[in-house]
C-alpha cells in the first residue's frame, strides 16, 4: 500500500517547490513503509531524522522566497513550519527513547501535514509568487 503518492492535484506549478514536495512525499513513504508490514515495526529515528532534515531545508527555501517577495502571510506560514518541525522532533525523541509510538497516528499526521499543507498554505504561497513574476505569472 502506498500512502504518499504524488498526484497532479499536488502540483503547484513552481518547479523547485514541486520537486521538494515530491521528495517530502518520498521520505514520508520511506517512513511509512515499514509501519505497514507488522504491528511491531516502528519508524526508525534515522528515517525520521532524514525527513526532519529535508523538511527544515525545504522550509528555509520557502521562507526565503516569502521574505524576498514580501509575502503577506510569511509570519504565519513560518510559524506553521516551526510547529510541524517541533511535532516531528517530539516524535523522533519518543522513538529514540523507545517510548510507545503510534504508527497509524504518525502516518495520519504526516499525510495531513504534507498533503494538506501543500494543498492549502503552499498553494496560496505559489499563487503569490507567480503574481510577483515579471510577466505577471502567466
Amino acid at each position: 500500500m502506498t500512502y504518499f503518492d504524488w498526484t497532479r492535484g499536488l502540483e503547484l506549478g513552481h518547479t523547485e517547490i514541486d520537486a521538494q514536495h515530491r521528495q517530502l512525499l518520498l521520505l514520508g513513504e520511506d517512513l511509512a513503509e515499514p509501519l505497514t508490514g507488522s504491528a511491531a515495526d516502528e519508524p526508525g529515528a534515522t528515517r525520521l531524522q532524514a525527513l526532519i532534515d529535508f523538511a527544515r531545508e525545504h522550509f528555509v527555501f520557502e521562507e526565503d522566497l516569502m521574505r524576498a517577495t514580501g509575502y503577506p502571510g510569511a509570519d504565519e506560514h513560518a510559524r506553521r513550519h516551526a510547529l510541524l518541525l517541533e511535532d516531528l522532533s517530539q516524535y523522533r525523541f519518543r522513538v529514540q527513547k523507545g517510548l510507545h509510538t503510534d504508527p497509524v497516528g504518525l502516518i495520519n499526521f504526516l499525510w495531513h501535514w504534507i498533503v494538506l499543507h501543500i494543498g492549502s498554505e503552499d498553494r496560496t504561497l505559489v499563487v503569490w509568487l507567480k503574481s510577483r513574476e515579471p510577466d505577471g505569472g502567466g
